[in-house]
């Protein structure tokens, strides 16, 4: 009985699930060849994956600032932030966690500032896919 009812949960819910609420993850997407298309990555040489994680990076680089309050206190750590490139193109924070929360402010701060995009398509239908990314704060000497 308890088998039964078990099988019919797990096969109830994954009927439940439609394809409008799949969201893949980086790896994932990477393998399908489903990746959010970055401005002006579409004119690259590089394929949307490379485009996709050099443009990030860059990002990173450019928009980060070094919190004052963090600075003063003598913060630093390393912050990894999980988001997703959801199926309208837009930037959305899933989870924060490590380093101080100071820091985790401005590692938010900085992937909010993403801007909008292709989404990732899986056929013709636009599809959510995760990141999760490690940003490391050292104090400046």
């Amino acid at each position: 009985m308890k088998r039964t009812l078990l099988l019919l949960t797990i096969l109830i819910s994954t009927l439940s699930f439609s394809q409008d609420g799949i969201i893949l993850s980086q790896e994932n997407a990477n393998e399908k060849g489903i990746t959010p298309m970055w401005p002006k990555c579409d004119r690259s040489r590089q394929t949307p994956v490379e485009c996709f994680d050099q443009k990030l990076r860059n990002h990173i680089i450019q928009n980060f600032e070094y919190p004052d309050v963090a600075l003063n206190e003598g913060l630093s750590g390393t912050v990894t932030i999980e988001f997703i490139v959801n199926k309208k193109g837009k930037v959305e924070v899933i989870e924060v966690t490590g380093a101080h929360r100071y820091l985790q402010r401005e590692a938010i701060r900085i992937i909010r500032a993403i801007p909008k995009m292709q989404p990732g398509k899986w056929g013709n239908k636009p599809i959510a896919v995760a990141y999760v990314v490690p940003i490391t704060f050292r104090k400046p000497q």
